[in-house]
């Protein structure tokens, strides 16, 4: 029988040295490291500017070793936009949480799709205002349950 092993080391992006800082259970961590890693395979870790917002995903710049600006709540991608439109040469990517993507952002996120700006946009949706306390937000799903819908969340109110 054979044995296959494989080793993990930490993606080169991942600045040395960071301290894992989000809650318990928090998959934060995870889509930072997959982040790190498409940026390691695809060879842009050199090349990148990063757009962090307000709530968990502003510490971007504590993990990932690119350069990385930071946009007031809601308009991460009208800033990658100028950033992507002042620096062409650059892959420019957003890193957002749901609320700040599908609820204050949604004009943004919405226009920027219409434009069909050359920017990525990554939404970690945990389904909740999580850094707030849990309360319910535009990416709740039907029966959720959130602490300001203790009943689960329902279409009729």
């Amino acid at each position: 029988m054979t044995t296959l092993t494989q080793t993990f080391k930490i993606p080169e992006s991942i600045k040395k040295g960071s301290k894992f800082s989000f809650c318990p259970g928090c998959d934060h961590g995870v889509a930072v490291r997959l982040v790190a890693e498409v940026l390691d395979e695809l060879g842009l870790r050199e090349n990148t500017i990063a757009v962090a917002s307000i709530g968990c995903s502003v510490t971007l710049y504590d993990f990932l070793d690119v350069d990385t600006i930071e946009a007031p709540h809601g308009r991460a991608l009208a800033e990658a936009t100028g950033v992507k439109r002042a620096r062409p040469d650059k892959t420019v990517f957003t890193y957002q949480g749901d609320g700040d993507f599908a609820s204050i952002g949604m004009a943004e996120s919405l226009h920027c799709a219409l434009r069909g700006e050359n920017v990525t946009a990554i939404c970690i949706n945990n389904t909740t205002y999580g850094m707030t306390g849990g309360q319910l937000g535009p990416t709740t799903l039907l029966g959720q349950v959130t602490t300001t819908s203790p009943t689960g969340r329902n279409v009729e109110y």
